[in-house]
C-alpha cells in the first residue's frame, strides 16, 4: 500500500535499495498527507457519528446503535437520515430518553430502509458531545448489514435558522457480520452502494487511486450515499468495501 500511495502522488520515483531510507520516507510521506487533511477537516467543524454497540451478531441477536452529534458551534435543530438493510436487519426501538434533543418534529421513526431524525431544542442551543439517539434492533438473517448515514442538516441556535456546515469527520457508516445460530455466516455479503468506480468487477485500490484523482480535479463525483455531495463519508465507505474485499 506504501508503494501505491508512492507512484499515485510521484510516478517517477524510484525505490532505492535503501530499505529503511525508502520506508522511512513512504511513512512521513503518508504521515504528512494525513495529518494535513486531518488539520483541514476536523478544524472548526460539526459532525454526527455512529458507534455500534457489537459488529458481530447472531441471528436474533439485539444490539444497538449510538447516533451523536459533536458541535462546535451552538447547534438547537437536527435533520438526520440513515439506511440499513431491511432484510437483514429489524429497528425495533429508536430510544431519546437520554437525548440532546427535547422537542421532535415527528417522533424519530424507520420506514422502508430508512430511519429518520428531525428535531431540535428549547435551548438557544448545544455545544459540545452530546447523544441524538439510540436505535435498538435486531438481525432477522445471516450475512453482512451496514448502517449508512446518508445525510445530515443541523441549523444553529442563532434565531436565523442559520445552516450549519455538517462535515464528515465522524463515522458514517458501521457493519455488522451476523452469523447463524450456529455460528456460520451463510448468506452473502450485501453491498449497499456501488463501489467499483472503475468497472471490473472488483473494488481494489484501483479504485481507490481513481477516486482521489476524482477528489483531486472534481471533475467526477462518487458519491456512494447518495447524499448529494463527494465527502470523506464516500471515502471510508469506498476504503470498507476495499478491505472487505
Amino acid at each position: 500500500m506504501l508503494r501505491f500511495f508512492i507512484k499515485l502522488f510521484y510516478p517517477n520515483y524510484q525505490a532505492k535499495h535503501h530499505t529503511t531510507v525508502r520506508y522511512a520516507f513512504s511513512f512521513v510521506f503518508l504521515t504528512t498527507i494525513f495529518a494535513g487533511l486531518a488539520a483541514v477537516t476536523t478544524q472548526n467543524s460539526s459532525y454526527i457519528s455512529l458507534q455500534v454497540s457489537d459488529d458481530k451478531v447472531t441471528q436474533d441477536q439485539q444490539f444497538y446503535v449510538d447516533v451523536t452529534i459533536s458541535a462546535h458551534v451552538p447547534i438547537n435543530a437536527v435533520d438526520i437520515i440513515l439506511t440499513y438493510p431491511e432484510e437483514f436487519l429489524v429497528i425495533d426501538s429508536i430510544d431519546v430518553g437520554t437525548s440532546v434533543i427535547s422537542l421532535w418534529n415527528k417522533n424519530p421513526y424507520a420506514e422502508n430502509g430508512k430511519i429518520y431524525m428531525q428535531g431540535g431544542t428549547f435551548r438557544k442551543g448545544f455545544v459540545g458531545n452530546h447523544q441524538v439517539a439510540r436505535i435498538r434492533a435486531h438481525a432477522v438473517k445471516s450475512g453482512d448489514a451496514r448502517i449508512i448515514l446518508q445525510s445530515t442538516k443541523l441549523i444553529a441556535g442563532d434565531g436565523n435558522g442559520t445552516s450549519v456546515n455538517a462535515t464528515n469527520d465522524g463515522v458514517g457508516i458501521v457493519s455488522l457480520a451476523i452469523t447463524g445460530s450456529d455460528g456460520v455466516l451463510t448468506a452473502e455479503a450485501q453491498i449497499n452502494v456501488v463501489t467499483d468506480v472503475d468497472n471490473d468487477n472488483d473494488v481494489d485500490m484501483d479504485d481507490v487511486s481513481k477516486f482521489m484523482a476524482a477528489w483531486i480535479s472534481r471533475k467526477f463525483t462518487f458519491d456512494f450515499n447518495n447524499d448529494g455531495r463527494m465527502t470523506f463519508i464516500d471515502f471510508s465507505i469506498l476504503l470498507a468495501e476495499s478491505f472487505y474485499h
